[in-house]
């Protein structure tokens, strides 16, 4: 009598797999539950580890093993509108890193929430009205790349999560991407990296539905870095080609909405800008409407970034990244 296969659900990392994944312990609590983990990782075992559907170890450790040279990189819609998508394709060529899938992707606002579950507890309520408009407003590119200076220590990414930078300018160097791609403050910074393997996971089960990461991680199996660089050149040119761009200067952004603002609501909103005064999102929307056609959205977002109250006081982060440094010391001890 032959025995069932296990469920598909049961197949999950299993706890010898969990630390090619994570460092962190409770990301794998959390991500053992997680929805999105558990869809992809099945997804990932049937086409990146090959699975006869029954989930084996061997198939398993396929998986953790491919993903460990890889790294996830999604542009933000600031960043197309930006077009800072080819100076970070780039400079991921100069870091060494190829380019092997990417796919077209749009936040709604719950997939936003979800990828940035464990990070926008610290945002105010007006903070996350903005963010709701800013990664909504058009179509967007992921990317998974491959380090092609891979350490077995680090995984690649790992080494492209430290090689982005904080959002704060004056916690990165001149080395990082996000002082490369030069935003104009905190709150728009352009690019979105996945910290480690097991985020890679669960963020490509967030972005895709089934049938599109199954497309994209068929397309990561088969590793053809000229064909994906080049797909990926021309993807973010047809993305270009929808909209406009913007420059992101406060002054120009105040000068362009002139036109469609009441003087009086104007000289509120430069006020505030210069005394460094806080608007609720009802006022500021009061004042300058984001939805008026003929107020662009992103010189609406600039000004919004100058004058909302961003922040709440909470813990940094519910899930602080990892290091390289956290990865070795795992790796000797």
């Amino acid at each position: 009598m032959t025995s069932a296969p296990p469920a598909r659900d049961s197949r999950m990392p299993g706890e010898e797999l969990w630390p090619a994944l994570t460092v962190s312990a409770t990301k794998t609590e959390l991500f053992a539950e997680d929805l999105y983990f558990r869809e992809c990782w099945s997804d990932a075992l049937d086409v990146i580890g090959a699975s006869d559907g029954s989930g084996s170890a061997e198939a398993a450790a396929t998986t953790a093993a491919e993903l460990a040279p890889l790294g996830l990189l999604s542009f933000k819609c600031d960043g197309m509108a930006a077009r800072r998508a080819d100076r970070t394709l780039r400079y991921l060529a100069d870091q060494g890193f190829s380019i092997i899938g990417s796919a077209r992707i749009r936040h709604n606002r719950h997939s936003m929430r979800e990828l940035w579950r464990y990070n926008w507890h610290v945002y105010t309520t007006d903070r996350l009205a903005l963010m709701t408009l800013m990664h909504s407003v058009t179509d967007s590119l992921l990317l998974i790349v491959r380090d092609d200076r891979y350490d077995p220590a680090v995984p690649g990414s790992v080494r492209l999560a430290d090689l982005k930078g904080s959002a704060d300018p004056e916690a990165r160097g001149p080395e990082h991407l996000r002082t490369v791609l030069d935003p104009p403050n905190k709150i728009i910074n352009f690019v979105h990296v996945a910290d480690e393997p097991a985020d890679i996971v669960r963020e490509v089960g967030i972005f895709l539905d089934r049938t599109e990461r199954r497309a994209l991680l068929t397309e990561v199996r088969q590793a053809d870095a000229t064909t994906a660089t080049r797909r990926a050149f021309e993807e973010v040119a047809r993305l270009e080609a929808t909209f406009p761009s913007n420059d992101f200067d406060l002054d120009a952004a105040l000068k362009r909405v002139g036109a469609a603002t009441a003087p009086e609501s104007l000289a509120r909103i430069r006020s505030a800008v210069a005394t460094g005064t806080r608007l609720t999102w009802d006022e500021l929307c009061s004042l300058l409407d984001p939805a008026a056609p003929d107020v662009d959205t992103w010189d609406f977002v600039r000004i919004a970034t100058e004058v909302l109250d961003a922040d709440r006081p909470a813990s940094a982060d519910l899930l602080p990244p990892s290091s390289a440094a956290q990865w070795r010391a795992a790796a000797t001890g």
